[in-house]
């Protein structure tokens, strides 16, 4: 059996390189973020205007036959 400060070496040793791969992947990934929202708050918007030119062409083709009798 080794000496129990080469276990708990060995096991520092891991648990540094994984907070040295979770730091790079979340360096990585974070700066993402304020990028996805915005797309998401643009989507949103996009969303709103679309249903808004349907319930106004809707409008349009109601008004459009009592008009013009169409």
């Amino acid at each position: 059996m080794p000496p129990p400060f080469l276990v708990i070496s060995s096991f520092f040793r891991r648990a540094d390189m994984e907070t040295e791969i979770s730091g790079i992947i979340l360096g990585a990934v974070l700066p993402l973020y304020p990028l996805l929202i915005a797309i998401y708050q643009k989507i949103g918007r996009y969303d709103e205007i679309v249903e808004e030119f349907k319930n106004l062409r809707t409008e349009h083709e109601c008004y459009k036959e009592e008009y013009h009798g169409s």
